[in-house]
């Protein structure tokens, strides 16, 4: 380093921008030669001791994409061996270099045991190590060996004890933390520092914002304090105030005369005899050319003129960095003067001397000429001003001694005058801004007079001088903030209005910047921007002072203080009150601003009551159909937490963290303080919210409107590949910094997927519904009568909720229903294979004979209820094949042999269908016998681009076909199932243990009785036969009467009788672990019990049903253990966790687990179903039992509040319920 004649030429540079990233003591790690030493040796270990034990052992080396070479390289010289790395390593190697070193690096995996993954596969580093056995296990088994060795190099692993190598191990698994960086570590810094002996140290991370001046950049310099050049910027420290004794001495008076001396074209070296500089600056002679001009404007804000920039130059001697510097130590200074000059256009201005320093009497005037502004010296605050009538009753010689007074009390350092002169180092801009409301708050007594530029006498004109006195700061800082978009009167006037509180009033102006809608009797202020020839006719001493004109009637652009009040409150209106186009916030033609729906969420989350929560959407819908429809459909998506249809598996692919992150740099807070937060809200989007509430903007954000935030969650799906994260976060960090009122709280819990705003499909399509007829019928004002138009709103809305059950694709749904209106009909809306139908769904019993009693006096069948995966089948007309899940995922990519099966068994003649079957495991091998459910879902899943390889299928499948809703284009969802199933005989060629028809038998009308014991023998013994074939039972559906297919309907045409718990509880239920306690005993270390849950759409609530510690493996219970940890256990009970349980952990819900039990009960601690049969008691399971996990649905799909309550009434022994308290009776 001390030798590289690079870096001498930089030994006492002004400045040195240094990579913080290792900034503290506790980085004092070893050097990369040590830690190289130690990887290479801990190889060349493993190599010697697996060979000698016959042992395959798989060596890992994480690394980031770019990074880490030197290591790899070390281990293939020094250990003799290849480094496998996969394609994409490859191609970045190449790039980086490497590409040549063949026998170095290789694709191939079994040529060596040294392979290199991605970071994070081992364990998450941040913000300490927590080790990923169970990935460590999965590769091992992937890869075939019997033990791992993992190495992650990163400082950050660096642990301050005894042994400089941390190690974590687990079974056959360990993980080396090997303390290796490519940045310096702390001690490498400082002597960096010491030898370059900068004058000072710019940290590059770490830094609050980028904030130099901020707490986080000054901690981090004082690890540098005695190893600058302090003595050179105590040099450039005096020098300051030395160059700043030009003017210091000046009355306001002097400066002025000398100012118009410069404008007559009397040399600048001709000073006042006062003036105690004796000689002149020599940079009074720099030429200063237009480029030099033209780079310093690049670096400063848009409201410095070229006055100013000439003056700074001239101050720097030509130095654009220096001017640059200068410029932004006292912002302030030069915004005030800017301000003057460019918002007031006066011929002439009347001036108190007050205003310049002087404490003179003002009951005369005098005329200055006018005059403009010439470069002054650095320190010398500049002045620009027109022609001024000063008020003065001071003579030539009064002014003469007050000038000699101020310059003796500047000599003592207590003038005012050398503050305006000169001034000392001004608080940042920011800082500026933080005080403004306060200073406001504290005259908001003082200031209750209001401006009328109407009026005309001297009272007024007293007034106006006291406003503008009272609110000086206040003007010139909103003046900034709206960058001259309105005149010095219009600031007046608004802050009058605003009692001085800045905010308000910036507020106001953005709240109705776009839309121009303002009473007739707000006519006061006038935006500067968009009537540029009004002000050429005024200027601003009449607008101000005894104005003869009658200020003209423009419209205003603000509302009262109480607008964005009154816009929510509008919302909350009757539906025959609400004026879809006066009450939004926004005009025709333009973009629907988010903050439209942000506040319908808003009040939406605060109703409890569906039918007012219905009126409040509706109002929403109708604003949104009469000023901008192009936004409907993005609001629909918006409003039900989803960017598409859920069968095109789009995901955001953001996590909890990265957004904190955006949290973090946009908001300004710590994400210590955010985690916090959390925890006593529970609620990212609050904390988010509150967070904001508490931030100073120096302007406000740009709106968002709904089609931004729509199309950007759909861009952030779409990102992928390397450096995937950081471009997400951009974009977020736009949606977060863009955000007003409460859209921070429902943008974060958008992106979190966590809306909760208790409105679900079946209350916003139904608002969707009524906004459409009413927007036929009054699409402007309000609705005259909603009894004329009840029938209609029903009958509608009854349509598309039926329109969405068969087709629940919005894309389809919703221009479909704006083009046909209240016309719309469900049947109009046609099938398309490609999207999924929602399944239909059966009923529960307890058993044979009460099947046999409920479809008494009909034809039925009977059918096998195979214990497998729901599949539903659609061939295209373009002849491909799509799988779908019960959830409507696209599983085509799970099932690859399946889509080669249908298109080898699928007639030719047929075009297109869509088909409901059963996708069972099957070993061929031992009989065709049928596999478990779990053994099925050990299968590769595949991915959203890629399908697994038929050669690594480790579970072959049969599937079982037993329903049909759509063939050659014919919808046959009303066709009963006798009809439907003769086209299913139609469609293939039977295969057996491939494609199959489900085992089936028939009973016919008169055969349906209860009395009928040859019926009841051949339904047990079918019964019977299906659960020794390994099915979970068997399923009986109609075969004429009310025989057609109902989508997303659990109907009483359809019951299953089950082979668990016939006795008992009729049926399983699908639950989700959302808390658990610690285990004793032999249980200790692990959890035991879990607390269940099923969910209540209607209210976006997981209520208790049952604890359950049965029915789990040891295995269970350590991978339990292992998967809700870190971030997966929460810091307290989520508000929408609904129980009066008090686990010790709470979890996120992520799992979903079937759960057997005896029977249902009712129960004064959970609240399942709480209020449906009982006013204050929930349902419970009693005895409940893990039966497995059911990775195929996501936590909102598991069993339902309703599905619960409609077990409780099924069951053969419930409890009798009353308001009193229940009973035990028989039924």
């Amino acid at each position: 380093m001390r030798s590289n004649p690079n870096l001498l030429e930089f030994v006492g540079a002004d400045a040195l921008f240094l990579d913080t990233t290792y900034c503290n003591p506790k980085f004092t790690f070893p050097s990369q030669e040590e830690s190289l030493e130690y990887v290479v040796n801990t190889i060349k270990q493993v190599k010697e001791e697996s060979g000698a034990a016959g042992e395959r052992v798989l060596c890992l080396i994480a690394t980031y994409v770019v990074g880490k070479e030197r290591i790899l390289l070390e281990v293939a010289r020094r250990c003799g061996c290849a480094i496998h790395v996969d394609s994409r390593k490859m191609e970045i190697l190449t790039v980086l270099g490497f590409g040549g070193e063949k026998e170095v690096f290789t694709e191939d995996a079994s040529a060596t045991d040294v392979h290199v993954i991605g970071w994070n596969i081992l364990g998450e580093t941040w913000p300490y190590f927590r080790p990923n056995f169970v990935k460590m296990k999965e590769i091992m088994v992937e890869r075939g060996y019997t033990k791992v060795v993992g190495f992650v190099p990163t400082g950050w692993m660096y642990e301050t004890k005894k042994e400089r190598f941390a190690v974590r191990v687990k079974d056959s698994l360990k993980i080396h933390l090997v303390p290796y960086s490519e940045h310096s570590s702390y001690d490498e810094l400082r002597d960096y520092v010491k030898f370059l002996h900068p004058k000072r140290v710019i940290p590059t991370v770490g830094v609050d914002g980028g904030k130099l001046d901020g707490k986080e950049a000054i901690a981090l310099q004082k690890h540098f304090v005695g190893l600058v050049d302090e003595t050179a910027n105590k040099h450039e420290f005096l020098m300051a105030f030395n160059r700043r004794s030009a003017h210091a001495s000046l009355s306001h008076e002097d400066v002025l005369a000398k100012c118009c001396r410069e404008q007559d074209g009397e040399e600048f070296a001709s000073l006042p005899e006062n003036n105690s500089v004796s000689e002149l600056p020599d940079n009074l002679e720099i030429k200063i050319t237009e480029g030099m001009k033209k780079e310093l404007s690049d670096f400063l804000p848009s409201w410095v003129n070229q006055d100013q920039i000439q003056g700074l130059l001239m101050s720097s001697g030509g130095d654009v960095v220096q001017s640059a510097s200068a410029f932004f130590e006292r912002e302030r200074d030069f915004f005030e003067e800017a301000n003057g000059s460019n918002n007031e256009k006066p011929k002439s201005v009347e001036i108190r001397t007050s205003d310049l320093g002087s404490s003179a009497d003002t009951s005369s005037q005098q005329e200055v000429p006018s005059f403009s502004q010439k470069p002054m010296e650095h320190s010398a605050k500049l002045v620009n001003l027109t022609p001024v009538r000063m008020k003065s009753n001071q003579t030539k010689k009064e002014r003469k001694r007050g000038s000699s007074t101020v310059s003796k009390s500047k000599k003592k350092g207590k003038s005012t005058a050398s503050t305006e002169a000169g001034g000392p180092k001004q608080p940042t801009i920011t800082n500026y801004f933080g005080r403004a409301t306060a200073a406001a708050s504290k005259s908001e007594s003082a200031n209750k007079v209001t401006v009328d530029p109407h009026q005309n006498n001297g009272e007024n004109n007293n007034q106006s001088m006291d406003i503008v006195e009272s609110h000086k700061q206040g003007v010139n800082q909103l003046l900034q903030i709206v960058d001259g978009s309105m005149s010095r009167e219009s600031a007046i006037s608004l802050l009058e209005k605003t009692k001085g509180d800045v905010n308000v009033a910036v507020d106001m102006f953005y709240s109705k910047i776009q839309n121009n809608k303002v009473p007739d009797s707000d006519k006061s202020i006038v935006p500067q921007n968009t009537q540029n020839e009004m002000i050429d006719k005024y200027d601003n001493t009449n607008m101000v002072h005894n104005s003869s004109q009658a200020t003209p009637k423009m419209q205003n652009l603000y509302v009262q203080t109480s607008v964005a009040q009154a816009d929510l409150m509008n919302i909350s209106l009757p539906v025959e009150k609400y004026r879809p186009i006066e009450h939004a916030c926004w005009t025709a033609g333009q973009p629907a601003p988010y903050l439209h729906l942000a506040r319908t969420f808003d009040l939406v989350e605060r109703e409890k009551g569906k039918i007012k929560t219905t009126a409040m959407l509706c109002n929403m819908f109708r604003s949104l159909l009469a000023l901008s429809p192009d936004d409907v459909l993005p609001a629909v998506y918006l409003c039900t937490n989803k960017i598409s249809p859920d069968h095109e598996n789009v995901e955001l692919n953001i996590g909890g963290s990265l957004v904190i992150s955006a949290m973090e740099e946009s908001l300004g807070t710590s994400k210590s303080k955010i985690h916090e937060m959390y925890k006593t809200y529970g609620d990212l989007g609050d904390v988010a919210q509150e967070c904001r509430q508490n931030q100073t903007l120096l302007a406000p954000p740009r709106p968002l409107s709904v089609r931004d935030v729509y199309s950007t969650l759909r861009k952030l799906s779409a990102i992928s590949g390397g450096g995937s994260a950081g471009r997400r976060k951009i974009l977020v960090l736009h949606l977060i910094r863009s955000c007003r009122e409460m859209e921070m709280k429902f943008l974060v819990r958008t992106l979190v997927r966590n809306l909760r705003i208790g409105a679900m499909m079946k209350t916003i399509l139904p608002a969707l519904a009524h906004a459409i007829v009413l927007h036929e019928k009054c699409s402007t004002g309000p609705v005259v009568s909603l009894e004329g138009v009840k029938s209609q709103l029903q009958s509608l809305s009854t349509e598309v909720t039926e329109a969405y059950n068969v087709i629940p694709n919005m894309d389809l749904l919703v221009p479909s229903l704006l083009c046909e209106g209240a016309t719309f009909a469900a049947s109009s809306l046609a099938m398309v294979p490609g999207t999924p139908i929602p399944p239909m769904l059966a009923r529960i019993t307890n058993g044979v004979t009460q099947a046999l009693k409920l479809f008494h006096g009909r034809a039925f069948t009977c059918e096998y209820k195979y214990d497998g995966q729901r599949a539903q089948i659609h061939r295209l007309t373009d002849g491909s094949v799509q799988i779908f899940s019960r959830q409507m995922k696209d599983s085509t990519s799970r099932f690859p042999d399946l889509v080669n099966m249908i298109k080898e068994l699928c007639n030719s003649e047929v075009a297109s269908f869509i088909l409901d079957a059963e996708v069972v495991g099957i070993d061929r091998n031992k009989g065709n016998r049928l596999m478990s459910f779990q053994e099925l879902s050990s299968r590769e899943r595949g991915s959203k681009n890629s399908s697994i390889a038929i050669q690594n299928i480790k579970v072959d499948i049969c599937v079982f076909v037993f329903d049909i809703m759509f063939c050659n284009g014919q919808r046959l969802l009303d066709n009963p199932l006798r009809q439907r199933r003769s086209y299913i005989h139609d469609l293939f060629q039977e295969k057996p243990a491939y494609l199959e028809l489900a085992q089936q038998l028939t009973v016919e009308e008169d055969e349906a009785s209860i009395d009928n014991s040859s019926t009841l023998h051949r339904m047990s013994s079918f019964f019977e036969k299906a659960c020794q074939s390994s099915c979970e039972g068997i399923m009986l559906k109609t075969l004429d009467i009310d025989a057609g297919y109902s989508a997303s309907k659990r109907c009483d045409s359809w019951l299953k009788v089950k082979r668990d718990y016939v006795e008992g509880l009729g049926d399983s239920l699908d639950l989700v672990p959302i808390g658990a306690w610690y285990g004793n005993g032999r249980k200790a270390g692990w959890y035991s019990p879990f607390l269940m849950a099923c969910y209540n759409p209607e209210s976006e609530e997981f209520q208790s049903v049952c604890r359950v510690m049965s029915g789990f493996s040891d295995d269970f219970y350590k991978e339990m253990k292992e998967f809700y940890s870190g971030e997966k256990i929460l810091p307290k009970k989520p508000v929408y966790y609904k129980t009066d349980e008090q686990p010790e952990l709470w979890f996120t819900a992520e799992q979903v687990w079937e759960i057997q039990g005896a029977d249902l009960t009712l129960s004064p601690v959970h609240h399942a179903a709480i209020g449906t049969v009982h006013p204050s008691r929930g349902i419970s399971v009693r005895m409940p039992r893990h039966i497995r996990c059911v990775p195929d649905r996501s936590p909102e799909d598991c069993s339902t509040a309703a599905d619960v309550a409609s077990m409780f009434r099924a069951q053969t022994r419930k409890m009798e319920v009353s308001s009193n308290g229940p009973g035990a009776s028989h039924q």
